[in-house]
């Protein structure tokens, strides 16, 4: 802990000037506010707190959080993310019992600045987010620490001895480790937690979303294919391949940053696209039987578009980003295809495909030709449709075992 702190100390005049330069950009004092932990006076005392990295995550919380919402109606609840699109995620919630803050940065007086003026009951981090000051002095002050819905990444657990180290020193802070899968039970043994720390709950992301029956997007009549969560140059190669498929359908694509809007729309001009075929979600474009591409370049609506799409293409697997959670359009009974880079989606991926539930693919050529066989084949869609729902149906009661663990800090 000792180098990590002078490291820490050492690199916090640049942290503090990535800090700044993201406050400006973002336009929100409160991030370079509430990451130095203050500006929290919105958020009531001894709320039970868990600890979101960014949307993902929010998303496979809030499920979970209604359900302790239902037992604890008095409970305020907080939501702590590294990410404004995190928090706008949060926000759009608009729930009374639920607050957020950006976390604060992993330096001791920010963190203390922020335990302090809180004093939450609980903390819980999800899946992983393993900050050791925060570890270290939320337990020092009496606080609990929990992981839920625990994993670890290739990058964590193949780390140097120093850093398994720190790991293996703040994981004996850490009060118990509920874990998805014997898999990631192991890998938290290997990284130092003992057997009496760590239980298999199982995979919150395989519960239903709790916007699961918010209104469908209503922009559009048109049919559509859904790219959702793309990243640099998805867009392109994939727009590259509608264009040359020639459908009649609507392709909407979702980048997972939507400020890169403007680069998307010069790489999408590179293919003989224009203002006239290409419409925009944050400049209420309206969709005409002109249109192309719709880019849904705002935060928060994914979800409304997975319930009507005719097809959905989880992006963030055709480059190496290790994929995104297939599990949300799968809960929309929706067909699914993805390319090969699911590493940090491995379990989900790999139960999906042996059902019969989605489509990996290795190749864009691959990818093509499996949209035009899916969109023209209306019973291969629906077989895939009916086998999504079947494979996800008897994973219901895993939020009722998380809620029964929290129940012990509330």
């Amino acid at each position: 802990m000792y180098i990590y702190r002078l490291l820490i100390f050492i690199f916090s005049p640049l942290i503090l000037a990535h800090l700044i330069w993201k406050s400006l950009r973002l336009g929100q004092p409160r991030f370079l506010l509430q990451r130095l932990g203050y500006r929290l006076d919105h958020i009531p005392q001894s709320c039970i707190w868990f600890h979101c990295a960014s949307v993902g995550e929010t998303n496979t919380m809030l499920p979970l959080l209604h359900e302790l919402h239902k037992r604890y109606p008095e409970q305020p609840f907080l939501i702590t993310t590294n990410t404004a699109t995190g928090a706008e995620i949060v926000k759009r919630q608009n729930l009374p019992w639920l607050h957020h803050a950006f976390l604060p940065m992993d330096w001791c007086l920010t963190t203390l600045a922020f335990l302090r003026q809180l004093k939450p009951k609980a903390l819980y981090l999800v899946e992983t987010e393993l900050w050791p000051n925060l570890i270290v002095l939320s337990q020092g002050k009496g606080i609990p620490v929990s992981i839920i819905n625990g994993r670890l990444s290739n990058k964590t657990t193949d780390a140097n001895n120093w850093v398994r180290s720190v790991y293996k020193q703040i994981l004996s802070k850490v009060t118990h480790i509920y874990v998805r899968s014997e898999a990631d039970q192991n890998n938290y043994l290997n990284l130092g937690a003992s057997p009496e720390q760590v239980s298999i709950l199982g995979n919150l992301k395989f519960i239903p979303p709790a916007s699961i029956n918010t209104e469908s997007q209503t922009i559009t009549q048109r049919d559509y294919v859904l790219v959702a969560s793309s990243h640099h140059d998805e867009e392109y190669l994939i727009a590259e391949i509608w264009n040359a498929l020639q459908r009649s359908e609507l392709l909407v694509i979702t980048p997972r940053h939507p400020e890169r809007r403007d680069s998307i729309i010069k790489q999408l001009e590179q293919i003989g696209l224009n203002s006239d075929t290409i419409a925009l979600r944050s400049q209420n474009d309206s969709v005409s039987e002109q249109t192309r591409v719709y880019l849904l370049d705002t935060i928060g609506e994914l979800m409304q578009w997975f319930a009507q799409a005719k097809l959905v293409i989880m992006a963030g697997s055709f480059s190496h980003r290790g994929g995104h959670n297939i599990l949300e359009p799968a809960h929309y009974g929706k067909a699914v295809i993805f390319g090969p880079h699911m590493e940090s989606f491995a379990d989900e991926s790999e139960l999906l495909v042996s059902k019969g539930a989605a489509i990996q693919v290795q190749s864009f050529d691959e990818l093509g030709k499996t949209i035009a066989v899916l969109l023209d084949n209306k019973a291969s869609r629906i077989e895939l449709e009916d086998n999504a729902r079947e494979t996800l149906q008897p994973f219901a009661s895993i939020v009722n075992d998380y809620a029964d663990v929290i129940d012990k800090n509330i």
